[in-house]
């Protein structure tokens, strides 16, 4: 069982103590991991089909099984089929970065639904800027129940929601996380990447590259934001740090995944805990 700590007080939605997990199968869910991955898709640097040139955003289709990567560097966005077959799309398959409407340019992220129709986060293309129908390096894209698009802006220090019937010249985004500049506090975003919405509770979880740590937004003019992991402005491979931290998601047992990106890892925070657990990569 993990030990309580009564009145740690760190700043969590709803929480009197703090949880210490020394191992995964102990947090909700009694999950645990092999030592050892498997190479799904990857077979070193190159712009072949089976390879990638430094790979950012994945996401695996929860109907379809299909396994989306956001291929950077290679500009185009790779999709594994359960049989193995591996395929590109947009149609440039040999790594060439472009503006036409069939072309990528540094893509970040990517959603997908069930009929492969795809959503991409496009680092390199469109207006650059501070303004409402704008971006400043879009670096996660993320689609609600009701299909509205959710977008971590990284320079602009926000997260934007976009109503799913868009329009060129009359859409613009609302900001619902962040937009207050760049910071430590907990209201203020700090080169957010990763993003994961509990739609069920009204709440964001975001990664804050630059100040290493994971904010909890609970959605609402005047509802509270907390320091969820890592220690804000303090980078570091503890199990409470947490350096340079990008993709995340949540379970459904409300275990909290962290890609811990500078150090080589995957980092696993478990309801309650400020000590994550390395369930992949580096101990």
């Amino acid at each position: 069982m993990p030990l309580k700590i009564i009145g740690a007080g760190f700043g969590r939605t709803g929480t009197e103590s703090e949880a210490i997990y020394k191992e995964s199968n102990e947090c909700p869910g009694g999950l645990a991991w092999n030592k050892r991955g498997t190479t799904v898709i990857g077979n070193g640097i190159g712009s072949g089909p089976d390879q990638l040139y430094l790979p950012n955003g994945i996401f695996i289709e929860p109907k379809t099984h299909i396994l989306y990567v956001a291929d950077v560097s290679n500009s185009r966005i790779q999709k594994r089929y359960p049989s193995g077959d591996i395929e590109t799309a947009p149609d440039q398959a040999n790594g060439t970065s472009g503006k036409a409407p069939n072309m990528l340019s540094g893509p970040a992220d990517i959603f997908a639904d069930e009929n492969e129709n795809i959503f991409i986060a496009d680092w390199g293309n469109g207006s650059r800027g501070p303004a409402l129908n704008q971006f400043s390096f879009p670096s996660t894209v993320f689609f609600d129940f009701k299909k509205n698009i959710i977008v971590s802006d990284y320079e602009n220090q926000r997260v934007t929601q976009w109503s799913f019937s868009f329009d060129p010249k009359k859409s613009i985004g609302t900001i619902i996380a962040g937009g207050n500049g760049a910071g430590l506090n907990p209201y203020q975003l700090n080169g957010p990447t990763g993003l994961y919405y509990d739609e069920q509770n009204q709440i964001l979880y975001l990664s804050n590259e630059q100040s290493h740590s994971i904010t909890q937004w609970v959605l609402g003019d005047y509802e509270p934001r907390n320091i969820y992991a890592g220690i804000t402005g303090r980078p570091g491979n503890s199990a409470a740090q947490l350096f340079y931290p990008e993709g995340i998601t949540l379970d459904k047992y409300g275990n909290l995944y962290v890609t811990d990106t500078s150090n080589h890892r995957i980092q696993m925070f478990c309801p309650d805990a400020i000590l994550g657990i390395t369930i992949a990569g580096y101990v």
